[in-house]
């Protein structure tokens, strides 16, 4: 009985695998210089380090309110007096009143001028408008370290 005999020579077409290769290597290329591109430099600004490493400076909580509302409170401060530390400050029309804000800030910053911190808690009926508007105020009035406060 004879046997058929099989050719056990098999070239493998190495060409489009190379070239499969070389596309995915000029992606992993391009990604590599879009990801140095947009990325920030961010750095916590409140719970990074130990509590004994912590230098206690002046901090403001707001909480932003649904309808326009805004409650501020100063907090670790020496020399704000106690009737300056709490405000609560009722909506204009359904808007923030700004004008009350200012007054407030540039008072306490006469108190207290190494107030820059504040950390923002809105609320989640609130609107982003508003949020990025109350930021945009505490920033011209010189508190420059803003937080928004997860819900």
């Amino acid at each position: 009985m004879r046997k058929n005999k099989k050719h056990l020579d098999f070239e493998l077409n190495l060409v489009p695998f190379i070239d499969l290769l070389s596309v995915c290597i000029c992606f992993l290329l391009i990604t590599a210089v879009w990801l140095s591109v947009g990325s920030l430099n961010v750095k916590q600004a409140v719970g990074g380090q130990s509590a004994a490493e912590t230098e206690k400076k002046p901090l403001m909580m707001v909480v932003l309110g649904a309808a326009g509302d805004v409650s501020l409170e100063v907090q670790e401060s020496r020399h704000v007096p106690a009737h300056l530390r709490k405000f609560h400050i009722g909506a204009q029309a359904g808007k923030i009143n700004n004008e009350e804000i200012e007054k407030i800030l540039l008072e306490l910053k006469k108190v207290e001028p190494e107030l820059r911190t504040a950390l923002i808690q809105p609320k989640a009926q609130t609107i982003y408008e508003d949020l990025v508007g109350l930021m945009d105020q505490f920033r011209k009035s010189g508190l420059i370290d803003l937080g928004v406060i997860p819900l």
